[in-house]
Formats: C-alpha cells, structure tokens, sequence
C-alpha cells in the first residue's frame, strides 16, 4: 500500500464550538471546508486534521501532536484560553516530554516534544 494522504478525524456533537476550538488550539482557521459538515487544515504536505458535524463517538478519540517546542505553545494556548498541563518527561527518552488535556467533548489531546 502507497499512502498519499493521512486524514485525522474528530466526531463533534456541537460543530460550531469544536471547530472554533480547535482553531484555537491549531492557532489559525481551517482552510476549507470541503462540505457543509466539516472544517479540514493541512498540517503538514499530506496529513490532514478534521473536525466532522457528527456526534456518534463524539469525545472517544486521541490525537497527538507532536511540536518542536511545548514551552512557547502552552504559553499560547493559554493566551488563547486553553489550559495544559506542565508537560512530564516520558520514560526511556532523552529528552521526550508530553502534556496531555482534554477537548471541551473529551477528546484527549497530547502534545509532544524532544527526542
């Protein structure tokens, strides 16, 4: 299998608030929305992140990120009005370090950094 394209999903029970939300966390509007229910961005050549209006599974999904630095981004975020928790040292890594938080539905989110 040759994968071209990776897209991420998130079911919303309120579309309008997730996607806002998430906005905030990405740090920028969605760049299209494909169909009326549905808020996509590009994260990077090839991986997509989307909000989807559905509320079956609503609040059951993981999403992980991993950034080059947390420790300018967690002080952005919470300009922004999400709180994250000091992010721990994960074991067996150098210098890997992870925060993770909830959505407004439940979706864990976790964000990386180091190595």
């Amino acid at each position: 299998m040759k994968v071209e394209n990776i897209f991420l999903s998130i079911n919303a029970a309120d579309f309008d608030a997730q996607s806002k939300w998430w906005a905030k966390l990405i740090g920028r509007a969605w760049d299209r929305e494909p169909m009326p229910s549905c808020h996509e961005w590009d994260l990077r050549e090839g991986v997509f992140f989307q909000v989807l209006d559905s509320p079956r599974g609503a609040g059951e999904s993981t999403v992980t990120m991993r950034v080059a630095d947390l420790d300018p981004e967690i002080t952005r975020l919470s300009a922004a009005g999400i709180e994250v928790p000091e992010p721990v040292k994960v074991e067996g890594f150098n210098s890997l370090r992870y925060a993770e938080f909830a959505d407004p539905e439940g979706n864990t989110v976790g964000l990386l950094d180091g190595s």
